[in-house]
């Protein structure tokens, strides 16, 4: 079995020089300060054994300390353990069983008895442990994988005095155990301590400013640990070095992992070989799969799903799309119902190739993703997008880029008619460098509701149409806030934002700025059809087609491009805000089309000379003028 012992190290030297002076008419004085340090502090726990020849550590050891295989009713083994703090800070900390497998019914016979002390042990001179010092603390069924407050303490740091403790534990066989128990063997369990800060360091401010640095961690080392640690609902999880995925992780409550800076690989390079048959096996299959209604949060970890990505370099994406490496089956993260899945800060999601989402959020059922500074990099599927969006998405800060999907670069949005919440909210980041055959971003079904509030999208692609969104029946798109829209492309179809359904979609653009986004097909960057279309803010330098529309309004967007008009006589209307921008525009050139176009005031305009000239026709030989029948702004023949 394996001495699980959590340990860290950090090294941090700088130096630095002050100078500080007070200068008048003649006179001038400096004080400097050399030499100033700051050296981060060290936190290292070590467990030694007491044996015939003195203390012995443990540490490295992969013997059991517990290894007696005659145990029967009465029979009682006591082992003397010493926790000494090797490091620079003062820490806490507290011992547990834990075990990868399931202990057997001996497990429920076996009584422990724990003694933590200041000062050294001796073993006890009889086996009745009860009275000198120990107490019960339930069975061995009972403490493994738990924490007992009975089996803690804080040590100083080293070389002072309190730098080490003690603590005695203390098995027996409850006399009552019958023949049932014979030639039964229990199963292996480890002896694991962990510790953190204690408030004692003090600063400027004083000694509390660690006062919440937690023990309820559970730290693993591989994937069967981590099995075992999510089976016993540990609620947070800390990595201790790599570990190789070679199963699905079921999450039925809520948890937090830290990965600590390692790495969740579906391979290490090498083929995993199993001993039957000696044939490569590397496990393809969903990863983390989380429950209906539970929380899963992650951070400070690489998720390599394996893929080796080689041949042509494509343009877009910085790389080649051959995968000569793991071809996946499953997600890295799979959700049931409406669960919710956090990706914090350091969480890097990448080299997934499959014809599965690298997350899929459960069709339909409310579920959240939240991308709080997390990067999904250089994935590919190649049976949707990188994200299956079943649920709702916001995007707080991170980096999305280097990715390739089929329906969407990104995100896949299921149909969602009815009270779903399927939807992207952009806030912060990036998202850029993204491909698709359609929508280079985002591909949705319908009713999908797309929020750029922030951040950047840019250098995404479609080869046929739809460089960030192609459109769905019932979407609604916002562009808001200091989101900036730019430089992405669109292929043969055209148009690098294109709604074109049938059940009225709708666009709102009250902030940010969308420029240099171009497409090869036509010189329009946004396509609407049978769309809202309201540009009340922001800036718009790319031009706009609009066709067999519903309601467009015209606001103080200010829009450097072009608005071409390809209005219906069923919707030939265009409303104009209390407040509008210059406006220059086309219509299709249609008799029908320049008759009976016109531009609808806002309620209570009343017209002034000259107001007309802010709507600029740059069709050839037609102006725009003030028709005082109507109340409306007309087109006409010069």
């Amino acid at each position: 079995t394996k001495k699980a012992l959590l340990t860290s190290a950090l090294a941090l030297t700088l130096s630095s020089s002050m100078l500080v002076g007070t200068t008048f008419a003649w006179f001038t004085d400096s004080v400097t300060s050399t030499g100033n340090k700051i050296v981060a502090g060290t936190l290292k726990v070590d467990l030694e054994l007491l044996g015939k020849d003195g203390w012995k550590s443990i540490k490295e050891s992969k013997a059991p300390i517990f290894n007696y295989d005659n145990w029967e009713p009465g029979y009682t083994d006591v082992k003397i353990l010493k926790v000494e703090n090797e490091g620079s800070l003062a820490l806490k900390w507290k011992a547990k069983f834990v075990s990868d497998e399931e202990l057997s019914a001996l497990a429920n016979v076996i009584d422990v008895y724990v003694n933590p002390s200041e000062t050294e042990l001796t073993y006890p001179t009889d086996r009745t442990v009860i009275g000198a010092g120990y107490e019960y603390v339930g069975t061995v069924a009972d403490f493994v994988n738990t924490i007992e407050e009975t089996t803690y303490g804080t040590l100083k740091a080293d070389g002072e005095t309190g730098d080490e403790a003690y603590l005695g534990i203390a098995l027996k066989m409850q006399e009552s155990a019958g023949n049932e128990y014979q030639g039964m063997s229990l199963g292996d369990f480890d002896i694991q301590i962990v510790a953190t800060q204690l408030a004692y360091e003090g600063d400027s401010f004083g000694t509390d400013y660690d006062e919440d640095a937690s023990l309820n961690f559970a730290p693993v080392s591989n994937a069967n640990e981590l099995k075992i640690a999510l089976a016993n609902k540990e609620e947070n999880i800390v990595l201790t070095q790599d570990i190789i995925v070679d199963q699905n992780f079921t999450v039925d409550y809520d948890v937090h992992i830290d990965g600590a800076g390692y790495t969740l690989c579906r391979t290490d390079g090498t083929a995993l070989m199993t001993l039957a048959t000696n044939e490569p096996t590397i496990y393809t299959g969903n990863i983390f799969t989380v429950k209906a209604g539970k929380t899963f949060t992650i951070e400070n970890v690489t998720m390599d799903g394996g893929a080796v990505w080689s041949g042509e370099v494509n343009a877009t994406l910085g790389r080649g799309t051959v995968n000569t490496g793991v071809v996946a089956t499953g997600a890295m993260i799979s959700t049931e119902g409406n669960a919710n899945v956090v990706l914090g800060e350091d969480v890097v999601l990448q080299n997934h190739g499959s014809n599965s989402a690298v997350i899929s959020l459960a069709t339909r059922g409310n579920g959240t993703l939240t991308i709080n500074g997390a990067k999904i990099l250089n994935n590919s599927v190649t049976n949707g997008a990188v994200i299956w969006l079943g649920g709702a998405t916001i995007m707080n800060d991170g980096e999305i880029s280097g990715n390739s999907g089929t329906l969407g670069g990104i995100f896949r949005s299921v149909d969602s008619y009815g009270s779903y919440n399927v939807s992207v909210t952009v806030n912060g980041g990036k998202i850029t460098h993204n491909t698709a055959p359609t929508g280079g971003v985002i591909w949705s079904g319908n009713s999908l509701t797309v929020t750029f509030a922030g951040g950047e999208i840019a250098y995404n692609h479609a080869t046929s149409g739809g460089g960030v969104v192609w459109g769905g029946s019932s979407d609604k798109y916002y562009i808001t806030g200091d989101v900036q829209i730019h430089h992405n492309t669109a292929g043969e179809l055209g148009n690098v934002f294109r709604m074109n359904h049938f059940k009225y979609p709708s666009l709102e653009m009250t902030g940010g700025k969308v420029y240099d986004n171009t497409c090869e097909a036509t010189p329009y960057a946004f396509y609407c059809i049978n769309d809202y279309v309201k540009l009340t803010g922001g800036e718009l330098k790319d031009d706009v087609l609009y066709t067999g529309g519903v309601d467009f309004t015209m606001g103080n967007t200010v829009i450097d491009g072009i608005v071409h008009f390809d209005l219906s006589t069923n919707h030939k209307r265009v409303l104009l805000a209390e407040n509008y921008n210059t406006l220059r525009f086309t219509v299709a050139d249609n008799a029908e089309h320049y008759a009976n176009v016109h531009f609808v005031p806002a309620e209570g305009y009343v017209y002034s000379e000259g107001d007309e000239a802010k709507l600029v026709c740059m069709n050839e030989g037609y102006e725009t003028y003030w028709d005082t029948a109507t109340g409306t702004f007309r087109l006409r023949a010069k």
